[in-house]
């Protein structure tokens, strides 16, 4: 199932459990603003009827190697979907996310965050593969790696690359909530506690220190993400 069709069956869902007199999920919280500029084309010779953008707004919390539990920012993830030569298609469009700053900074010390130099942020980059192609609670996968942002580490530094990336494949763990009919708008959550940190890249002499610090590469199972992610639509007709 698609993310569309995902998002069509829920909306049905829930005026078919209102229609029946039972007690509809639909959350009364507001949706964000969402941004579309974002939005891929569409392959040449797409049926434009056919073809949606969707973009993802999401926050949450994230846990890997050693690191105590951070918040993961704001996150918003693009992408369009349809129908070309009479089979499903996806284009990735974007992924773009706050970097998240990381108590201890470089050094793992109070005294190192009082230190521009020291300060260390982490920030989710796309890892270079995605499908959104959903199953059941399975919501597809995301490759993601973790950019290092400081000061003294190259600004090439990741955790993780698109050639060993982050694979998160999340599994939905609640919703989805009826935010707004129009435009629709749902809100669900996700999480993986299944997936494994590679080490650091392209971080030249701060390779071993990252390392240590962050406690990666972190096996499968010993890190964690959970997401509570609002869905808008647009069309490209």
């Amino acid at each position: 199932m698609t993310f569309t069709r995902f998002l069509r069956a829920a909306a049905v869902t829930v005026a078919a459990t209102t229609f029946l007199g039972l007690t509809a999920h639909t959350a009364t919280a507001q949706p964000p603003a969402f941004d579309f500029s974002d939005c891929p084309a569409i392959p040449a010779g797409a049926d434009p009827a056919k073809w949606r953008c969707e973009v993802l707004v999401s926050t949450g919390t994230v846990r890997l190697g050693t690191l105590a539990e951070l918040p993961t920012g704001s996150m918003r993830l693009t992408f369009a979907e349809g129908e070309l030569d009479g089979k499903y298609a996806q284009v990735f469009g974007a992924l773009r996310s706050e970097p998240v700053r990381v108590p201890g900074g470089l050094l793992g010390i109070p005294e190192a965050e009082a230190n521009p130099l020291l300060r260390m942020d982490i920030q989710l980059r796309y890892g270079g593969f995605s499908d959104f192609y959903s199953d059941g609670d399975r919501m597809g996968t995301q490759h993601l790696k973790l950019g290092v942002v400081s000061p003294l580490v190259p600004k090439k530094c990741t955790i993780g690359s698109d050639a060993d990336p982050i694979v998160f494949r999340p599994i939905r763990t609640a919703g989805p909530d009826v935010i707004s009919t129009n435009p629709q708008v749902l809100r669900f959550t996700i999480s993986d506690n299944a997936f494994a940190v590679p080490g650091p890249h392209d971080c030249g002499a701060f390779d071993r220190l990252l390392s240590k610090r962050l406690g990666v590469p972190a096996r499968a199972g010993t890190n964690a993400m959970t997401l509570t992610t609002y869905v808008g639509l647009r069309g490209y007709a």
